[in-house]
């Protein structure tokens, strides 16, 4: 069963050793960071998918072969998004592979498989991804105007506050953050505490750690971990996206929000 009906396609976006979650990168034509051999540098990065239902997708390579990649679609002004995929993969040259990849715009999540060739001097990235039998073509590339930069440090005083937010169920969550890295949220049925922390290894990225209550949460009693990502956007405001996952990485849940 799918939380809803959208199209994982986007999986696609992040390989090489590194990936996150994305929603910016440098300003246009900056490098995130030198070329690795072998490896997609790490930073944001953002494309088109055909063949999905979801138009768009912002993903961010992280130390490690892990991924997170955030699919939907893009006004300019917020990215909406449908569903995520998270995993890790290997790549040979130019070439990258993954493995233990899956699209949680599903319940459970779908095993996901992609072969992408990336150009590392050209920051490019081009591809497909199958799952269920169907195939998604990706293309995508440095996030051109992007007001987020990986090379920043991830700052609490960023996400610090209130923030009303939807998640990838289609429910309005109220999330709150304190200045210590204490999260608590609600969607009016289902309330989890937990923290937000930087990255060990740097780079502008958070990590998250949940534990939910009972029913009706989706994850009853369970703790979930993931990454979240702020950004500032051209309208002055700030948009925060956030992913996590089960510990048997059967269910999974994104929100987004502005503020």
């Amino acid at each position: 069963m799918r939380i809803k009906s959208f199209n994982t396609a986007t999986l696609v976006l992040c390989f090489s050793h590194a990936l996150l979650l994305g929603c910016g990168g440098g300003g246009e034509g900056e490098d995130l960071n030198p070329p690795q051999s072998g490896n997609l540098p790490l930073g944001a990065y953002a494309g088109t998918l055909t063949g999905s239902t979801s138009d768009d997708f912002l993903a961010l390579a992280l130390p490690g072969g892990e991924f997170w990649s955030i699919y939907g679609y893009d006004t300019g002004s917020v990215f909406y998004v449908d569903g995520f995929v998270q995993g890790s993969g290997t790549s040979n040259r130019s070439t990258f592979t993954t493995h233990d990849s899956r699209d949680f715009g599903f319940v459970p999540a779908l095993h996901l498989g992609m072969i992408a060739s990336y150009d590392i001097a050209a920051r490019t990235i081009n591809g497909t991804s199958t799952y269920d039998g169907q195939t998604i073509r990706f293309s995508g590339g440095p996030i051109s105007g992007s007001l987020y930069r990986y090379e920043d440090s991830a700052l609490l005083t960023t996400v610090s506050g209130h923030w009303d937010a939807m998640s990838t169920e289609g429910r309005m969550v109220s999330v709150n953050i304190t200045n210590s890295g204490t999260l608590t949220l609600s969607d009016g049925g289902c309330t989890g505490s937990g923290t937000i922390r930087n990255q060990n290894n740097g780079g502008n990225v958070f990590i998250i750690n949940v534990t939910f209550g009972g029913f009706p949460c989706a994850m009853p009693n369970q703790t979930a971990t993931g990454i979240a990502v702020a950004y500032p956007l051209s309208t002055g405001q700030t948009q925060m996206i956030a992913a996590v996952t089960n510990s048997a990485r059967t269910v999974g849940i994104a929100v987004f929000g502005i503020r």
